[in-house]
């Protein structure tokens, strides 16, 4: 099955899951607009119109422990805060650098975790009843040329002490020490991995991994990762995504993955894009 996104020039980049486990959100990339969908309707609507509160692109987002849906503003370096019952915009928070790219972020405890695509870095914010905090600096990740690295996807790890933090530009991903604020590299066995979004499913790590191939050209993966003790990952399994859909984010919603379809090859490629813009779904691989 495939949901639809409406709108010509949307080309939609993150998703993440309703709370209640059956509808998930999905924002656009080109002007912000953000989609709620409901597993097993076709059709996506509208939450929040392309321009609100001055967001004029919507990337990574995930729900937080107090009824919020966290979205990440891109270059303009602001994370939205918006009521999940009202749609209500309840904070706006600037990490107040330039230049910077607000690209993913996770919840893990009371803060979220974003990370930072021009800047090797990783912001947090506090999260508790009565809002949302400014932004710190938690960790830098230093061991490239500060634009080489393009900081993208990041989750949990599952032992809840750290994240995992991937390098899209570099192919590596790093976890990170919450209590420490360190960071150091996962050993993928010299697999690289370049991803952006990512999600667990059980004990399996599901990313969208776009690889750049020795003849210039990507390809665009559904990997699967499993890890084999704290700092290392074994590669479990990989799927072929058309360049068509550009897979670039992945969510778990109803015990089916939900691909973000966001067509971004074809402005690369310099093919028309197809509207409209879908969401596939499918069943875990493993």
């Amino acid at each position: 099955m495939r949901y639809v996104v409406h709108g010509d020039k949307v080309f939609p980049e993150g998703i993440t899951e309703d709370p209640d486990g059956r509808g998930f959100y999905v924002s656009g990339s080109a002007d912000g607009t953000i989609y709620r969908g409901e597993r097993g309707v076709p059709d996506t609507e509208v939450w929040q119109e392309a321009g609100s509160d001055g967001r004029d692109c919507a990337l990574g987002m995930a729900a937080d422990p107090y009824g919020r849906l966290l979205v990440c503003g891109g270059k303009d370096g602001v994370l939205y805060a918006y009521d999940l019952a009202t749609g209500a915009l309840v904070a706006r928070r600037a990490v107040g650098t330039e230049p910077t790219l607000l690209n993913d972020v996770c919840v893990l405890g009371d803060h979220a975790y974003v990370t930072d695509s021009l800047r090797p870095v990783v912001w947090r914010f506090g999260l508790g009843a009565d809002g949302v905090g400014e932004a710190e600096e938690l960790v830098g990740l230093t061991s490239h040329d500060p634009g080489d690295a393009y900081l993208n996807g990041i989750v949990p790890t599952p032992d809840g002490d750290g994240l995992l933090v991937a390098a899209q530009g570099t192919g590596e991903l790093w976890r990170v020490e919450v209590a420490t604020r360190t960071a150091s590299r996962v050993d993928l066995g010299g697999v690289p991995v370049n991803g952006d979004g990512m999600v667990w499913v059980g004990d399996v790590l599901y990313v969208c991994d776009n690889t750049d191939e020795p003849d210039g050209s990507v390809r665009y993966w559904l990997t699967a990762l499993r890890l084999d003790g704290t700092h290392r990952a074994v590669l479990a399994g990989r799927w072929e995504q058309r360049p068509e859909d550009t897979p670039t984010t992945v969510a778990h919603v109803g015990g089916r993955l939900l691909l973000v379809h966001s067509q971004f090859a074809m402005r690369r490629l310099g093919r028309p894009v197809e509207p409209p813009f879908t969401v596939g779904e499918l069943d875990p691989p493993l």
